[in-house]
């Protein structure tokens, strides 16, 4: 018996180990992308809440009522925790609702779009007149998601 010829026939080894390799490679590749992909934690939402936004004041147009109807609060103490942006022919604006300060459930504010303080009378060219459509959004900033788009006609 010739040992030479059992132990030098190397015909099989090379394509086991070459699927020992390829099978490693996607065992770790997997672990990658699951690591990666699941390790980031649940994803945050925005603040839910039922938010009714009317117009106010007929006889002066330009006023805005928020009234909270339901939900979680919505802080507008800082303009980096939540936006409100008001969109009239074309021209979106962001209003400055610093002062709202905490919005709870059943609170009712108003606030004018036609104040020099939100700086959008000069951006809507003196407010909106009687008969426009303006678009109110209100956006949570850290999560980039809205909370509140309505459409309101003075």
């Amino acid at each position: 018996m010739d040992l030479k010829k059992i132990f030098n026939d190397n015909k099989a080894v090379s394509p086991v180990i070459g699927v020992v390799l390829m099978v490693a490679i996607t065992v770790i590749l997997a672990a990658a992308i699951g690591s990666s992909v699941f390790g980031q934690g649940p994803a945050k939402s925005a603040p839910q809440a039922n938010i009714d936004i009317k117009a106010v004041n007929a006889s002066d147009p330009g006023y805005i009522k928020f009234e909270h109807l339901g939900g979680e609060p919505i802080y507008f103490n800082e303009n980096s925790t939540t936006k409100v942006m008001a969109a009239l022919d074309g021209t979106s604006v962001e209003i400055d609702a610093t002062g709202l300060g905490t919005l709870d459930v059943g609170d009712m504010v108003t606030i004018g779009l036609n104040d020099a303080s939100n700086n959008t009378s000069a951006a809507f060219s003196g407010g909106p007149s009687s008969g426009d459509t303006v678009n109110i959004k209100i956006i949570d900033v850290q999560t980039k998601q809205l909370i509140c788009d309505t459409d309101v006609r003075f």
